[in-house]
């Protein structure tokens, strides 16, 4: 088997199994009731009121299942229906962490200004990285291939800067509800379990990109050999 196809099934199965992994650990914490039973708005909103960000709302997210985010330009905490209405161990883990991507904004944490730099660019490579990759690779002009590797690398590192934001979101939702009392200490692990499942897609997500980028600089490679 090619060492390019050999990346290729690597970069599939690792994204596939970050998300089984995030998919089991959900199924499994979302039955686990918390002791306190606080539903997953509240627990945003008792760490947003107790940080004085009484102006940033809690909402229901219009998407599916884990579509929750933190929405900066509107000031919203947007949890998916479960973890809204429910108290399960995913849902204040969670609920909790997209409130630290809120307190991260407040106090004007560095790497969520740079990202927010990014981001424009970061767009234009999402929508233009591939197709000048595959112009280069079928019409051989390398400007347009390394055009693309390039925009591939503006996503990639885009990745990089987001992948301490998020840990460092859940750091902070973990101290938050062990600080106003919203779990245990006995429920800590499986908090910190379910969060990590969590961060691990963007891991997952990251190497992808890498091995990518690696897959299309050995295909071409091969052609010019």
């Amino acid at each position: 088997m090619p060492s390019e196809t050999i990346l290729y099934l690597l970069a599939i199965i690792l994204v596939f199994l970050s998300q089984t992994i995030l998919q089991s650990n959900y199924s499994k914490y979302r039955k686990v009731q918390s002791v306190h039973q606080i539903r997953g708005c509240d627990v945003a909103r008792i760490i947003l009121d107790r940080h004085g960000l009484h102006d940033v709302q809690v909402l229901p997210s219009k998407g599916g299942v884990l579509s929750d985010y933190y929405d900066p330009t509107k000031r919203t905490v947007n949890l998916s229906n479960d973890i809204f209405y429910n108290s399960s161990i995913a849902s204040v883990a969670v609920a909790a962490h997209e409130v630290g991507h809120a307190l991260q904004h407040a106090e004007g944490y560095s790497l969520i200004a740079l990202r927010n730099k990014m981001l424009p660019a970061t767009q234009i490579a999402s929508q233009f990285g591939w197709i000048a990759i595959f112009i280069g690779l079928f019409s051989g002009l390398d400007s347009f291939f390394w055009l693309g590797i390039i925009l591939l690398g503006i996503l990639t590192a885009f990745q990089v800067v987001t992948l301490p934001i998020e840990f460092n979101a859940s750091s902070r939702a973990i101290v938050q509800l062990t600080e106003n009392g919203i779990i245990e200490e006995s429920e800590v692990f499986s908090s910190r379990k379910m969060l990590r499942a969590a961060a691990f897609t963007y891991v997952a997500s990251l190497i992808s990109s890498i091995i990518q980028v690696l897959r299309l600089l050995m295909i071409r490679g091969n052609r010019r050999n």
